[in-house]
């Protein structure tokens, strides 16, 4: 299933956590992302943004999803070297590993620790969707990926 990137910003600014004596959102925003904004991160990394991750910075901006995934202007910078040659981040996790999409919009997680890297979704909508269903548990799913490994 491949749902819309604007109805899957909607479940998770919807969704709540339940906390010891209370409930949180899942996404806690922090900066609202314009248009003006958009074009300035594409002059940044060097090439457009895919449009699903262009759609759900308007409609989310910058925040953090159940404090796991961070997207702020700061993580958005062009892999310059490396098998990613041409990509670029745009998002970090609470260990300081990152998100990058390629081209041709796929997803790569790319591990802090080690050089290594994997695609985890064919595109931005599918990556969303694929942690609502895993009810946001980031470091689970990556825990459970097979990495691929480069020199550096």
């Amino acid at each position: 299933m491949n749902v819309d990137i604007g109805s899957l910003a909607k479940i998770i600014l919807a969704a709540r956590r339940r906390k010891l004596f209370r409930s949180a959102p899942i996404f806690d925003a922090h900066a609202v992302v314009s248009p003006d904004e958009l074009r300035y991160l594409d002059s940044k990394v060097g090439t457009a943004l895919p449009a699903a991750l262009r759609d759900w910075l308007l409609a989310v901006g910058y925040g953090d999803i159940d404090d796991e995934l961070s997207f702020r202007e700061a993580w958005f910078a062009a892999l310059e070297t490396g098998p990613l040659q041409g990509s670029a981040t745009f998002a970090q996790d609470t260990l300081g590993n990152f998100y990058a999409f390629d081209a041709a919009g796929r997803i790569y997680f790319l591990a802090r620790s080690e050089p290594a890297f994997t695609v985890v979704a064919e595109n931005f909508s599918v990556f969303v969707e694929e942690l609502i269903r895993r009810d946001y548990k980031l470091g689970e799913w990556m825990d459970a990926v097979k990495m691929e490994t480069y020199a550096r």
